[in-house]
């Protein structure tokens, strides 16, 4: 079982904060870890000039005393909370909180249309396991109303996956729920290759065969499914039943991978489901 020393939690004070909290309070249970670190940044993109340096530590004295508010509230729960609020450059400040070793993040999505929000920005550039956060269904923290009983997830056999997979697992062991494995066959890929209908069709026998013979190999006993398809509308089809959805950050092209970071950005940006991101 992962057992992680510290879930670090991205606090933004909008309208996901409530679910992000609940996430990562549910996260602590099921991997017994007693330590969040909730952290909030102050993002500037050029050095301040110093008549300014009063009124940013005003302002982060202000957003430190609403989060410990916040902290107050996950105390019942039995676990140990601290507060990081940074002023600086995105990324730098994520790699400062995300520094630490055996760590795991919980973070709210949001997405813009026009350019990149900064939960997309952060997910490009950190390098540890994130519990991606889309629900605005929590008025409060309330950790008890999350119900996993069901989890999806994808494999391509590449690192990625198959530690997303060693997640899923004991996630699933844990708290009891069903876990869904599937593999998705590029049709598109394939059919790049190999045009003729007959040849093409004996193929991808061949390739659902090859990924049985593997997939009982690492998870027998699991449920499974091998699709034909285009990765990112399949894994969106079948998250429609599920509660949970834990994919690799990225995998191979169909010479090298068959999700690739696009998919698993696309599976971010368009369920509605929590999904835990592996590195």
């Amino acid at each position: 079982m992962i057992y992680p020393d510290k879930i670090i939690v991205g606090i933004d004070l909008k309208k996901l904060t409530n679910a992000v909290i609940s996430y990562s309070i549910w996260l602590a249970k099921v991997f017994n870890c007693k330590n969040l670190s909730f952290f909030h940044i102050l993002e500037y993109n050029l050095t301040p000039p110093s008549y300014l340096i009063p009124y940013i530590n005003k302002e982060k004295e202000k957003i430190r005393d609403k989060i410990a508010l916040l902290a107050e509230k996950v105390k019942k729960y039995s676990i140990d909370v601290e507060i990081k609020v940074l002023f600086g450059r995105l990324i730098e400040s994520i790699n400062k909180v995300s520094k630490e070793v055996n760590t795991f993040m919980v973070l709210g999505f949001i997405s813009h249309v026009t350019r990149p929000s900064t939960s997309e920005r952060i997910l490009r550039g950190v390098k540890i396991p994130v519990l991606v956060v889309k629900s605005e269904e929590f008025p409060e923290i309330t950790p008890e109303k999350i119900n996993i009983s069901k989890i999806l997830c994808p494999i391509d056999f590449s690192d990625n996956s198959l530690r997303a997979l060693q997640v899923a697992k004991e996630i699933s062991d844990k708290i009891g729920a069903k876990l869904l494995i599937i593999h998705i066959i590029p049709e598109n890929k394939v059919k790049a290759i190999i045009e003729e209908p007959i040849e093409l069709s004996k193929y991808l026998e061949y390739l659902k065969e090859e990924a049985k013979n593997e997939i009982e190999k690492i998870a027998k006993g699991y449920e499974y499914e091998i699709i034909v398809g285009i990765p990112s509308e399949e894994i969106l089809e079948k998250a429609k039943d599920v509660d949970l959805i834990v994919i690799g950050s990225k995998g191979r092209s169909y010479t090298e991978a068959v999700i690739v970071g696009s998919v698993a950005e696309a599976v971010i940006e368009s369920s509605n489901n929590p999904v835990i991101l592996i590195p």
